[in-house]
């Protein structure tokens, strides 16, 4: 369990601050005048998310790692995260609620991050 929360600790701290973002009250938050800006944040947060897992297990296994290992991990749990995010939203919190569009964006960020460490790990 050490050894699991050591290889994964940078990716469990952005899980933790993606949920903080993700379920806190933002009714008071002001975002800035661009069109779309939440959908683009969710984008990058997902896109950043797969990122730090494909370094993580990078690092972890000093090789090139299998097409499966980054499906799985980069791909397939940030959208199953972001899909869980959306129905935490939805019934867990007062000022938040689900939104497909919001999981299309999720999906969206994970999707270019699962290209672009596939590209990363052909090079390796």
């Amino acid at each position: 369990m050490i050894g699991f929360l050591k290889q994964y600790l940078l990716s469990i701290l952005v899980i933790v601050i993606i949920l903080i973002l993700c379920l806190m009250d933002t009714s008071q938050v002001q975002a800035p005048p661009i069109d779309n800006f939440d959908k683009w944040v969710h984008t990058i947060m997902f896109l950043g998310l797969s990122g730090v897992i494909f370094f993580d297990n990078t690092r972890y296994f000093r090789v090139k790692i299998s097409k499966n290992i980054i499906f799985c991990s980069v791909f397939l749990f940030p959208v199953l995260f972001g899909g869980l995010i959306e129905i935490m939203q939805e019934y867990l919190t007062q000022t938040r609620s689900g939104d497909w569009f919001d999981f299309l964006f999720n999906l969206f960020g994970a999707l270019l991050g699962w290209g672009i460490a596939s590209l990363v790990n052909r090079r390796l």
